[in-house]
């Protein structure tokens, strides 16, 4: 069984019940994940949202340099390990430009999920490595072969963490689809009540919607987010990516304000307030976005209903256009009056 986009499973079964796997059987973690690194434990907010989408937080390089000196004392087996011929480096590299997801988020998980980052020797057994995140497996020992390899799970996490982020900014009540939504009070795995505060902390817990107590869930988390942004000194509150929270179709002055990447900002004339888009040849990195044709270019544009005339910004049109670059058909898109 393949399905036709990524999903998170068995984290929880509401991403993508067809994908539902087992989760691995995590390694014995050091102390050090265990311990807290910062402020005490907010259940409401683990990672703020600019953060989590600041997918340019480290470099290719600067995620080597981590892996080969992680704060456990030593090098990740990771900072030599290849999978379908991609090296982990820089699989989380390009997990993280083409989701718009925190490196050091994707870090976080794969030592909070299984250890990875503290292990260096590979771990065993090689469904820790080759399945961390259960996504292709349809019970503990049962995964599809096509989707083995650390390159497709970190793909596949940070696939689920980014349409967690769409559905809570494009749904009427702001919610993923398992109902996690900043303000929404909804009840985790292990029964304690939690509220988000922002989309961020949502998205979380729609991939591992379990608090834990500091050896799992986002307790985990959160312990192993503290220590890996103290040694690596990220400030979480001021992101150094490109622009914080700008996506396709949203307001900007300069290309630096839109968090996709190789943006472009549409600012001249007909353009009102700035449009953040990206040069496309036939997908765009979201499913709420469309590459849109325009004469010999592609560019992504924000999906919408031409039904609902909230659905696109004051000054923009849902307007059908032909996609580029693909045998499509036309989709509704929100453009500028001369846009087209």
């Amino acid at each position: 069984m393949r399905c036709s986009r990524f999903a998170l499973a068995p984290l929880v079964v509401v991403v993508a019940a067809a994908c539902k796997g087992s989760t691995p059987p995590a390694s014995s973690l050091p102390l050090l994940d265990t311990e807290p690194h910062g402020a005490a434990f907010n259940p409401n907010e683990i990672v703020p949202v600019g953060a989590l989408s600041d997918f340019s937080a480290l470099s290719a390089t600067a995620i080597a340099k981590f892996l080969e000196s992680t704060p456990y004392g030593g090098a990740s087996f990771l900072s030599t390990y290849q999978s379908n011929g991609v090296a982990a480096t820089a699989s989380i590299a390009s997990a993280a430009a083409t989701y718009r997801i925190n490196p050091i988020v994707l870090l976080t998980a794969l030592e909070a999920k299984a250890g990875l980052i503290a292990s260096s020797v590979y771990p065993s057994p090689p469904l820790a490595v080759d399945y961390v995140f259960g996504c292709g497996c349809s019970s503990p020992d049962v995964c599809d072969l096509s989707l083995a390899g650390i390159d497709v799970q970190v793909a596949c996490y940070a696939s689920a963490l980014r349409d967690g982020l769409d559905e809570i900014s494009a749904t009427v009540g702001h919610q993923t689809a398992g109902g996690w939504g900043p303000g929404n009070t909804s009840t985790s795995l292990d029964g304690l009540e939690v509220t988000p505060k922002d989309a961020s902390t949502a998205a979380l817990y729609q991939v591992d919607p379990v608090v834990g107590t500091g050896k799992t869930g986002t307790s985990l988390f959160e312990n192993i987010w503290a220590l890996y942004i103290g040694a690596l000194h990220y400030d979480p509150a001021s992101p150094v990516g490109p622009g914080a929270t700008a996506l396709i179709g949203d307001p900007c002055v300069g290309a630096d304000d839109c968090n996709v990447p190789n943006a472009v900002c549409a600012n001249a004339a007909g353009y009102p307030g700035g449009l953040c888009t990206m040069s496309c040849t036939g997908s765009c990195p979201t499913q709420q976005s469309f590459c849109a044709s325009f004469a010999s270019d592609g560019f992504c544009l924000p999906l919408c209903s031409p039904t609902d005339s909230a659905s696109c910004r004051t000054g923009y049109g849902c307007q059908l256009v032909d996609s580029f670059g693909v045998d499509a058909g036309p989709e509704y898109v929100c453009a500028a009056s001369k846009s087209q």
